[in-house]
Protein backbone atom coordinates (compact mmCIF):
# COMPACT_ATOMS: atom_id res chain seq x y z
CA UNK A 1 0.00 0.00 0.00
CA UNK A 2 2.79 2.43 0.94
CA UNK A 3 5.54 1.33 -1.41
CA UNK A 4 7.98 4.12 -0.52
CA UNK A 5 7.42 4.01 3.24
CA UNK A 6 10.11 2.24 5.32
CA UNK A 7 8.67 -0.59 7.43
CA UNK A 8 10.47 -1.41 10.69
CA UNK A 9 9.13 -4.20 12.88
CA UNK A 10 10.03 -4.91 16.48
CA UNK A 11 8.77 -6.07 19.86
CA UNK A 12 9.29 -9.50 21.37
CA UNK A 13 7.23 -11.31 18.71
CA UNK A 14 9.35 -10.05 15.82
CA UNK A 15 12.51 -10.22 17.91
CA UNK A 16 12.21 -13.95 18.56
CA UNK A 17 11.47 -14.60 14.88
CA UNK A 18 14.35 -12.54 13.52
CA UNK A 19 16.00 -15.58 11.94
CA UNK A 20 14.61 -18.92 10.77
CA UNK A 21 12.51 -20.36 13.58
CA UNK A 22 10.14 -23.18 14.50
CA UNK A 23 6.53 -21.98 14.60
CA UNK A 24 4.33 -23.90 17.03
CA UNK A 25 1.06 -22.69 15.52
CA UNK A 26 1.77 -24.11 12.07
CA UNK A 27 4.11 -26.87 13.34
CA UNK A 28 6.79 -26.07 10.79
CA UNK A 29 10.03 -24.20 10.30
CA UNK A 30 9.57 -20.67 9.00
CA UNK A 31 11.87 -18.13 7.41
CA UNK A 32 12.96 -14.94 9.11
CA UNK A 33 9.90 -12.79 9.74
CA UNK A 34 11.78 -10.01 7.96
CA UNK A 35 11.09 -11.83 4.70
CA UNK A 36 7.55 -13.04 5.36
CA UNK A 37 6.44 -9.63 6.69
CA UNK A 38 8.16 -7.90 3.75
CA UNK A 39 9.62 -5.39 6.20
CA UNK A 40 12.83 -3.42 5.68
CA UNK A 41 14.36 -3.80 9.13
CA UNK A 42 13.86 -5.62 12.41
CA UNK A 43 14.72 -3.81 15.61
CA UNK A 44 15.31 -6.75 17.95
CA UNK A 45 15.68 -6.86 21.71
CA UNK A 46 14.98 -3.73 23.74
CA UNK A 47 14.90 -1.15 20.96
CA UNK A 48 15.37 2.25 22.61
CA UNK A 49 18.82 2.78 21.10
CA UNK A 50 18.23 1.24 17.67
CA UNK A 51 14.91 2.92 16.91
CA UNK A 52 16.38 6.38 17.61
CA UNK A 53 19.42 5.65 15.43
CA UNK A 54 17.16 4.38 12.62
CA UNK A 55 15.00 7.51 12.87
CA UNK A 56 18.08 9.76 12.78
CA UNK A 57 19.39 7.95 9.70
CA UNK A 58 16.06 8.26 7.88
CA UNK A 59 15.82 11.91 8.89
CA UNK A 60 19.28 12.49 7.41
CA UNK A 61 18.04 11.20 4.07
CA UNK A 62 19.65 7.74 4.14
CA UNK A 63 17.65 5.16 2.21
CA UNK A 64 16.32 2.42 4.48
CA UNK A 65 18.09 -0.16 2.30
CA UNK A 66 21.40 1.44 3.27
CA UNK A 67 20.73 1.35 7.01
CA UNK A 68 22.83 -1.74 7.64
CA UNK A 69 25.03 -0.39 10.43
CA UNK A 70 22.68 -0.09 13.43
CA UNK A 71 23.34 -2.40 16.35
CA UNK A 72 20.30 -4.41 17.40
CA UNK A 73 18.86 -4.67 13.89
CA UNK A 74 18.39 -7.30 11.20
CA UNK A 75 18.41 -6.54 7.48
CA UNK A 76 18.44 -8.36 4.16
CA UNK A 77 21.13 -8.16 1.50
CA UNK A 78 21.90 -9.70 -1.89
CA UNK A 79 25.65 -9.69 -1.24
CA UNK A 80 27.97 -10.23 1.72
CA UNK A 81 30.79 -8.22 0.15
CA UNK A 82 30.30 -5.28 2.50
CA UNK A 83 29.53 -7.42 5.57
CA UNK A 84 32.53 -7.99 7.83
CA UNK A 85 33.31 -10.08 10.90
CA UNK A 86 30.31 -12.34 10.44
CA UNK A 87 29.62 -15.99 11.16
CA UNK A 88 27.71 -17.92 8.53
CA UNK A 89 24.71 -19.85 9.80
CA UNK A 90 23.42 -23.01 8.11
CA UNK A 91 21.20 -22.15 5.14
CA UNK A 92 17.44 -22.25 5.44
CA UNK A 93 17.43 -25.18 3.01
CA UNK A 94 19.74 -27.17 5.33
CA UNK A 95 17.54 -26.36 8.31
CA UNK A 96 14.55 -27.83 6.51
CA UNK A 97 16.50 -30.98 5.68
CA UNK A 98 18.08 -31.73 9.06
CA UNK A 99 16.90 -30.84 12.57
CA UNK A 100 20.47 -31.08 13.83
CA UNK A 101 21.39 -28.19 11.54
CA UNK A 102 18.64 -26.16 13.20
CA UNK A 103 20.04 -27.03 16.65
CA UNK A 104 23.51 -26.00 15.44
CA UNK A 105 22.17 -22.68 14.14
CA UNK A 106 20.29 -21.98 17.36
CA UNK A 107 23.41 -22.68 19.44
CA UNK A 108 25.46 -20.22 17.36
CA UNK A 109 22.77 -17.60 17.84
CA UNK A 110 22.77 -18.11 21.62
CA UNK A 111 26.56 -17.80 21.70
CA UNK A 112 26.33 -14.39 20.04
CA UNK A 113 23.77 -12.55 22.17
CA UNK A 114 26.41 -10.46 23.97
CA UNK A 115 26.58 -6.88 22.61
CA UNK A 116 30.35 -6.62 23.22
CA UNK A 117 31.62 -9.97 21.92
CA UNK A 118 28.80 -11.18 19.66
CA UNK A 119 29.46 -11.44 15.92
CA UNK A 120 27.22 -10.56 13.02
CA UNK A 121 25.29 -13.57 11.81
CA UNK A 122 24.38 -14.24 8.18
CA UNK A 123 21.64 -16.70 7.25
CA UNK A 124 21.55 -17.78 3.57
CA UNK A 125 18.33 -18.11 1.58
CA UNK A 126 19.66 -19.59 -1.64
CA UNK A 127 16.25 -19.86 -3.33
CA UNK A 128 15.82 -16.09 -3.01
CA UNK A 129 19.48 -15.28 -3.71
CA UNK A 130 19.82 -13.27 -0.51
CA UNK A 131 21.05 -13.32 3.08
CA UNK A 132 19.42 -12.15 6.27
CA UNK A 133 22.06 -10.43 8.42
CA UNK A 134 21.77 -9.92 12.17
CA UNK A 135 23.95 -7.15 13.59
CA UNK A 136 25.32 -7.51 17.14
CA UNK A 137 22.87 -6.62 19.90
CA UNK A 138 22.42 -3.03 21.06
CA UNK A 139 24.40 -1.93 24.12
CA UNK A 140 22.58 -2.19 27.47
CA UNK A 141 21.13 0.95 29.04
CA UNK A 142 22.87 2.70 31.93
CA UNK A 143 20.91 3.36 35.11
CA UNK A 144 20.40 6.99 34.08
CA UNK A 145 19.03 5.86 30.70
CA UNK A 146 16.77 3.29 32.36
CA UNK A 147 15.40 6.00 34.64
CA UNK A 148 14.79 8.26 31.65
CA UNK A 149 12.96 5.56 29.67
CA UNK A 150 10.71 4.54 32.56
CA UNK A 151 10.06 8.18 33.43
CA UNK A 152 8.22 8.86 30.17
CA UNK A 153 4.48 9.64 30.39
CA UNK A 154 3.05 6.25 29.41
CA UNK A 155 -0.72 5.72 29.36
CA UNK A 156 -0.28 2.62 31.56
CA UNK A 157 -3.21 0.80 30.00
CA UNK A 158 -4.34 -0.95 26.83
CA UNK A 159 -5.27 0.93 23.65
CA UNK A 160 -8.68 2.65 23.82
CA UNK A 161 -9.86 0.62 20.81
CA UNK A 162 -10.26 -2.39 23.14
CA UNK A 163 -12.82 -0.62 25.34
CA UNK A 164 -15.79 -1.62 23.18
CA UNK A 165 -14.66 -5.25 23.42
CA UNK A 166 -14.65 -5.17 27.21
CA UNK A 167 -10.98 -4.28 27.68
CA UNK A 168 -8.12 -6.69 28.39
CA UNK A 169 -8.42 -8.42 31.80
CA UNK A 170 -4.68 -9.18 31.95
CA UNK A 171 -3.97 -5.47 32.50
CA UNK A 172 -5.12 -5.90 36.11
CA UNK A 173 -2.07 -8.02 36.92
CA UNK A 174 0.51 -5.62 35.51
CA UNK A 175 -0.96 -2.14 35.74
CA UNK A 176 0.23 -1.64 39.31
CA UNK A 177 3.61 -3.36 39.11
CA UNK A 178 7.10 -1.91 38.87
CA UNK A 179 9.88 -3.07 36.55
CA UNK A 180 13.10 -2.69 38.56
CA UNK A 181 15.52 -4.33 36.15
CA UNK A 182 16.12 -5.98 32.78
CA UNK A 183 18.23 -8.83 31.50
CA UNK A 184 18.92 -12.33 32.79
CA UNK A 185 22.11 -14.36 32.96
CA UNK A 186 20.24 -17.62 33.59
CA UNK A 187 19.70 -18.79 30.01
CA UNK A 188 17.04 -21.36 31.02
CA UNK A 189 15.90 -23.54 28.14
CA UNK A 190 12.21 -22.75 28.67
CA UNK A 191 12.66 -18.98 28.64
CA UNK A 192 13.25 -16.56 25.75
CA UNK A 193 14.38 -13.65 27.90
CA UNK A 194 18.12 -14.03 27.32
CA UNK A 195 17.44 -14.05 23.59
CA UNK A 196 15.40 -10.86 23.85
CA UNK A 197 16.78 -8.73 26.71
CA UNK A 198 20.27 -10.20 26.91
CA UNK A 199 22.30 -11.53 29.84
CA UNK A 200 23.45 -8.18 31.25
CA UNK A 201 21.44 -6.86 34.18
CA UNK A 202 20.26 -3.26 33.88
CA UNK A 203 18.68 -1.59 36.88
CA UNK A 204 16.69 1.50 37.76
CA UNK A 205 17.47 3.75 40.71
CA UNK A 206 15.39 3.71 43.89
CA UNK A 207 14.36 7.30 43.19
CA UNK A 208 12.96 6.32 39.79
CA UNK A 209 10.97 3.45 41.28
CA UNK A 210 9.58 5.59 44.11
CA UNK A 211 8.55 8.32 41.67
CA UNK A 212 6.61 5.81 39.59
CA UNK A 213 5.05 4.29 42.70
CA UNK A 214 3.88 7.71 43.84
CA UNK A 215 2.30 8.26 40.43
CA UNK A 216 0.38 5.00 40.81
CA UNK A 217 -1.28 6.22 44.00
CA UNK A 218 -2.89 9.03 42.00
CA UNK A 219 -4.62 6.59 39.65
CA UNK A 220 -8.36 6.29 40.49
CA UNK A 221 -8.14 2.49 40.09
CA UNK A 222 -5.33 2.14 42.66
CA UNK A 223 -6.44 -0.05 45.60
CA UNK A 224 -3.52 0.57 47.93
CA UNK A 225 -0.99 -2.10 46.99
CA UNK A 226 1.60 -2.73 44.29
CA UNK A 227 1.43 -6.21 42.79
CA UNK A 228 5.09 -6.70 42.09
CA UNK A 229 8.49 -5.01 42.10
CA UNK A 230 10.97 -6.93 40.03
CA UNK A 231 12.01 -8.32 36.71
CA UNK A 232 14.11 -11.23 35.48
CA UNK A 233 16.84 -12.29 37.93
CA UNK A 234 15.58 -9.75 40.48
CA UNK A 235 17.40 -9.81 43.80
Amino acid sequence: VYKNTPIIIGGIEASLRRLAHYDYWSDRLKRSILLDAQADLISYGMGERSIVEIADALNAGIDVKDITFVEGTVYRTKSLESVYDYELLPSYRKLLQDRREYAKSFYIQYCNTDPFTGKRLAEPYAEDHLWVVQNPAAKPLTQEEMDEVYGLPYMRTYHPSYEEKGGIPAIQEVKFSLVSNRGCFGGCSFCALTFHQGRILQTRSHKSLLTEAKGMTEDPDFKGYIHDVGGPTAN
